[in-house]
């Protein structure tokens, strides 16, 4: 598992998005939870420059410290422990999921509401189209049945792709770094193919709703 828990240090986003620790004989019905918020917030907002964008005073910093810390603590502890069959991985990515709800709502609390509008700019420019499937990034762009239909299905078709990936590393068959590129590139590719659903219009809407960029 010490791929697993390497990622679980420092990989930002790629740790929400593609960390599904159910193995690929899984029921086929078993569907990747949507969140509003799929990454690590208190991970994201404890970086340097985004904490510097978003112009946290002192008591926000290290209120937003402690939630990393203790997050990572708590994930890295829960995905040691050892997994032998699908259903206990699956079981772990179920605990794993509830905890970071748990903790981005902490940190979402220490913010202010423009802290709040300003980070979601700033998820929109870390996670690009694979934040299409938030229901509220879909109701903000006004997106048809249709178009959320055809999200769902790369969303679906993403998240089995990651689950590919995070078994093989499980099981000794790709290296940290090679399941990191592979969990980038997959996220990438399927939040390009989620970008072409949205009408140019939207598209624009949605290029506007990022703000300012920053480099990540």
């Amino acid at each position: 598992m010490k791929s697993l828990t390497s990622r679980l240090v420092v990989a930002l986003f790629l740790l929400a998005l593609g960390a599904s620790y159910a193995a690929t004989s899984a029921p086929k019905q078993a569907a990747m939870p949507v969140r509003e918020n799929p990454g690590s917030l208190p991970i994201l907002i404890s970086l340097d420059h985004v904490s510097k964008d978003l112009h946290l005073t002192s008591l926000q910093k290290s209120v937003i410290a402690g939630l990393r810390s203790d997050y990572r603590a708590a994930a890295i502890k829960l995905m040691k422990m050892h997994h032998q069959t699908p259903a206990e991985l699956a079981q772990a990515q179920k605990k794993l999921e509830q905890l970071s709800v748990s903790y981005n709502q902490r940190a979402m609390d220490v913010l202010t509401p423009i802290q709040r509008r300003r980070l979601r700019e700033v998820e929109r420019q870390v996670l690009g189209g694979a934040l299409l499937i938030a229901p509220s990034e879909q109701k903000l762009l006004g997106l048809s049945e249709e178009q959320k239909q055809k999200i769902e299905k790369i969303h679906q078709d993403s998240y089995s792709k990651a689950m590919d990936i995070d078994l093989r590393a499980d099981q000794g068959k790709m290296s940290y770094h090679q399941q990191i590129l592979a969990l980038r590139k997959n996220r990438k590719a399927h939040g390009a193919k989620m970008l072409k659903v949205l009408t140019p219009e939207q598209r624009k809407a949605w290029e506007v709703s990022q703000g300012q960029k920053l480099s990540f």
